[in-house]
């Protein structure tokens, strides 16, 4: 049974809307004048109401297999600094490998990985990376979260200068270091499941880090056909051969440092009022604004409002700042439950919130996977970027209206966390928590509900 069976006054009023849409009235106030007598208790009108917004740095992100190799350092007085380091593993090969007897070295080894993601405000500074052997296995269906690291050699395998320009593709990194090496367990390699398990232990994989100077952070998408590791040899005719190895389990360490910043002093799971009075949000570091909608609430216990029904609502997101040519909002945000831990609601909570109820943009019941709190089982609308205006106007009509009519209690209600999240599942087209680092800051002026209500006083 939905809200509108539950009420004579809700069906009446609805019924009043319906009839003034024939009418074609533009104006709200028109849409009264035309079909309230001057004594009427029912009026329709438009209003906005901010909504204020702390700032909360959620606990450690899953970074696994997002589709991205993030490396880089960058630093600015809003959001503090951040430091990114990529591990990934090496898959054997797909099918067993013969080189030919007669060769009996290799001629070189490359790492290529093709851009597909650039972060921060200084690219003319040449970018210092380097690649170190990892030291420990990374184990597939494992989940690895923005916090952790693998073991690696401190030695580099390669050292590599360049200047980034968005421009380029394709980075092709000589890591001849290993070649022979790599060389001599494919010349004669037969596929099958010994032979892969003594090659992930061989070689276990790699990591990506970046020294400071380089101030950028640079993403690499390791799904791309051009990402891949190749050998070459030449045979006795002089035609160059190729053996293609692939990257598998990886994720991104990512760690901020707010020191300096107007997020210094932010602790995990902890609301933070920064400074300047602006609430913050960024992926990879877990940064999300927290929604207080005790404001709605006071307007709805005002003595002359009485019952209401919510025509349109939307949550006004605009301004957005601490963007640049390089530095980008998400693509899309989701909505979910929170309270006095700053954390996830989930649907085991005491007392459950109703599973099955999802409005246009909130979730009533955030699932959760217990090893990962981003891997939710539900879906709702989301808040998608407008690439034009750079703003969101996501649609809260249901969630307002079920507030209203009380089906949501205020408790539940009252805080709401806005995440960078998608739920579609290509890694080469989702951008959300993990995947980088994507943000934004907004002032209090321009967080607000937008909402036009019919009411009977």
């Amino acid at each position: 049974m939905n809200w509108l069976a539950r009420s004579g006054k809700h069906v009446g009023i609805f019924g009043l809307v319906v009839t003034s849409a024939l009418f074609s009235c533009e104006d709200p106030g028109e849409l009264g004048l035309q079909l309230i007598p001057p004594n009427d208790n029912l009026s329709v009108l438009s209003l906005e109401i901010p909504i204020p917004a702390a700032t909360v740095q959620l606990d450690s992100i899953n970074t696994t297999n997002r589709g991205i190799l993030l490396t880089g350092d960058y630093f600015d007085g809003d959001f503090g600094n951040v430091h990114v380091q990529s591990y990934f593993r090496i898959l054997p090969p797909t099918s067993s490998v013969t080189i030919p007897s007669e060769v009996t070295f290799a001629d070189s080894l490359r790492v290529n990985l093709r851009y597909s993601y650039f972060y921060g405000d200084d690219f003319a500074t040449p970018h210092q990376l380097s690649v170190h052997r990892l030291l420990e296995q990374l184990v597939i269906d494992t989940i690895y979260y923005s916090s952790q690291s693998t073991l690696f050699d401190p030695m580099s395998l390669s050292d590599t200068s360049f200047i980034v320009s968005q421009a380029d593709t394709l980075i092709s990194i000589n890591l001849d270091s290993l070649k022979e090496e790599l060389f001599t367990v494919l010349q004669n390699y037969d596929k099958d499941s010994a032979n892969d398990a003594n090659f992930l232990e061989q070689f276990k994989g790699l990591t990506l880090r970046t020294d400071p100077v380089s101030e950028s952070v640079i993403g690499f998408n390791p799904t791309s056909q051009d990402s891949r590791i190749t050998l070459y040899y030449t045979t006795s005719d002089t035609v160059v051969n190729t053996v293609t190895l692939l990257y598998s389990t990886y994720y991104n360490q990512i760690i901020p440092d707010f020191s300096g910043s107007n997020l210094a002093g932010i602790v995990p799971l902890t609301q933070f009022d920064p400074p300047d009075g602006r609430s913050y949000l960024q992926t990879g570091t877990g940064l999300v604004p927290k929604l207080d909608f005790q404001p709605y609430f006071d307007f709805l216990d005002e003595d002359s409002v009485g019952t209401v029904v919510i025509n349109k609502a939307e949550l006004v997101m605009t301004n957005l700042e601490g963007l640049t040519s390089t530095i980008d909002p998400p693509i899309q945000m989701s909505f979910f439950y929170t309270n006095d831990t700053n954390d996830f609601l989930s649907t085991d909570t005491d007392p459950a919130f109703p599973n099955t109820i999802q409005t246009d943009g909130v979730y009533i019941s955030a699932s959760r996977n217990g090893n990962d709190p981003f891997n939710l089982a539900s879906q709702s609308q989301r808040a998608q970027l407008d690439t034009t205006d750079l703003q969101y106007n996501p649609e809260l009509t249901m969630f307002l209206q079920l507030v209203a009519d009380g089906l949501i209690t205020r408790e539940d209600a009252q805080n709401i966390l806005i995440v960078p999240f998608s739920f579609v599942e290509s890694p080469t087209a989702v951008r959300d928590f993990g995947r980088n680092l994507d943000r934004f800051a907004i002032r209090p002026d321009d967080l607000r509900l937008k909402i036009s209500l019919t009411k009977l006083k």
